[in-house]
């Protein structure tokens, strides 16, 4: 979610009297939890980002881990090892077979995993299922294959085609059918996901991933960016056009001015995204091949020094707010240059905030909502990076004006950029997952740099592992 998060601060003698009661509270109601019954819960970041639905795992809870495994499977219990399997219900896989363990990934409802072994056996009670190198989930949540199709519309698998609604807010209904039952209505300023449905499309109808259906006539579907940014290696200094304009040639002051033919003016026009080397800066404008363009109508990719702290080996982001471009980096190798949009400077809540980051967390897609205040929704947001609380690097599949401010805080990236970057981002996200937790698994990840140089008060980015400490090291 890309609202700006906010906490309450008290003066300080009442946080340790607040502190205190809390603490008494607890002891007094809640028995002390055996190390075998511990859990590990989400940190702050986990939360902000909504990455379980309702802040819960609850089919993960210990009452319902309790028992058998489930006896839906074909062969009337679960088959041996190695099998497939869906999970039920929202949760966390851990890094080892005991609630007790660190939170390395996220399933939801109609996710896929690939289960290697089970720990004491597959027929135990409170069996764990063990997924390879990856983690560990209680047996008891996995179902057997093939992915019940009213789970499959939320999965890591679905891909979906995106729209808003339009004249109003439109219905929801349980089924295909103006006369069935409404579940809700959406408002029109909403983002919303659909799962691709041709023979009910056919029939004007829209399924949304939970099932409920919408008239087509009541949304306007989203034509997604084409846009993708430079990969090929490129280290050279260049601009992307931010919009269509026309190069101006050297001019000779000796020379009689004459008016350009239509053809002349064709040839020298560069469209929006088009790139070119640049050659110089002067006076406003920009030297390229050919001549010269208006500064405003670029925007600059220069080359950005691997920071202290940062290992040749390691990779890592640079975000410019300034000229809204992402630069990615593999140890000295920069491998993406591309326009980005992040947080509108000019509304606090809205702004994408600088420092140095971890990607914390990656998920395939996730919806993100605003705060109170702040009626924002956007349904199932694609390739999603969480690297500052609640703010990510994504697709924005909503827009195509990258290279200009535009969202609540997070980084806008087209399609494309955000999907090329989630597979180069460590850690592999394991196939039919949902989310992978890099920070909380202690695993290796990227970092980001967010800044803007034009501003006076801009300092160099500091060492990095001083960065570290004051803004990654949160568990």
């Amino acid at each position: 979610m890309e609202a700006d998060p906010e906490s309450a601060v008290r003066p300080a003698s009442q946080s340790r009297t607040l502190w205190l009661a809390t603490i008494f509270l607890i002891v007094a109601l809640v028995p002390l939890a055996t190390p075998a019954h511990a859990q590990v819960q989400p940190d702050k970041a986990l939360q902000n980002a909504g990455l379980l639905p309702d802040g819960g795992e609850k089919t993960f809870a210990l009452d319902d881990f309790a028992g058998p495994p489930p006896r839906d499977w074909q062969a009337g219990s679960p088959p041996p090892p190695p099998f497939a399997a869906w999970s039920m219900a929202p949760g966390y896989v851990r890094r080892e077979p005991k609630m007790a363990s660190r939170l390395t990934g996220v399933l939801q409802r109609g996710d896929t995993v690939q289960v290697t072994a089970c720990v004491p056996d597959c027929k135990a009670a409170k069996a764990w299922a063990i997924l390879g190198a990856d983690g560990a989930v209680p047996l008891r949540s996995l179902r057997a294959l093939p992915v019940a199709a009213e789970a499959y519309g939320t999965s890591a698998a679905a891909r979906y085609e995106y729209g808003h609604p339009v004249g109003g807010s439109p219905q929801v209904f349980a089924v295909p059918n103006t006369k069935s039952k409404v579940l809700r209505k959406e408002k029109s300023d909403f983002r919303l996901a659909f799962v691709p449905n041709p023979a009910q499309a056919q029939r004007g109808w829209l399924q949304r991933p939970d099932g409920g259906w919408m008239r087509s006539k009541d949304i306007k579907l989203f034509t997604p960016s084409k846009f993708e940014g430079v990969r090929d290696g490129n280290q050279g200094t260049f601009v992307f056009v931010r919009r269509k304009a026309v190069i101006q040639p050297p001019r000779d002051p000796k020379a009689k001015a004459v008016k350009p033919t239509p053809e002349q003016i064709l040839a020298r026009t560069v469209n929006r995204y088009d790139h070119l080397p640049l050659l110089g800066e002067k006076n406003g404008r920009v030297l390229v091949p050919g001549g010269s363009l208006s500064a405003s109508v670029v925007r600059v990719v220069r080359a950005v020094p691997r920071p202290k702290g940062v290992l040749p080996t390691d990779r890592w982001i640079h975000v410019d707010l300034h000229e809204q471009v992402l630069t990615a980096y593999d140890g000295e190798q920069r491998v993406l240059a591309t326009l980005i949009s992040s947080g509108k400077s000019d509304k606090k809540s809205h702004m994408t905030h600088e420092g140095t980051f971890k990607v914390y967390a990656k998920s395939v897609h996730t919806s993100m909502r605003g705060k109170p205040w702040d009626d924002y929704y956007a349904e199932e947001v694609p390739w999603t990076m969480h690297y500052d609380d609640g703010r990510a690097l994504h697709g924005a599949y909503w827009h195509d004006q990258f290279g200009i401010e535009k969202s609540h805080g997070c980084v806008n990236l087209s399609p494309a950029d955000a999907a090329w970057l989630f597979q180069w981002i460590p850690p592999k996200l394991p196939d039919g997952w949902h989310s992978i937790l890099a920070v909380s698994g202690k695993l290796q990840t990227a970092w980001v740099i967010v800044e803007d140089p034009s501003k006076a008060s801009h300092k160099p980015v500091r060492h990095v592992a001083e960065a570290a400490r004051a803004r990654v090291a949160k568990q």
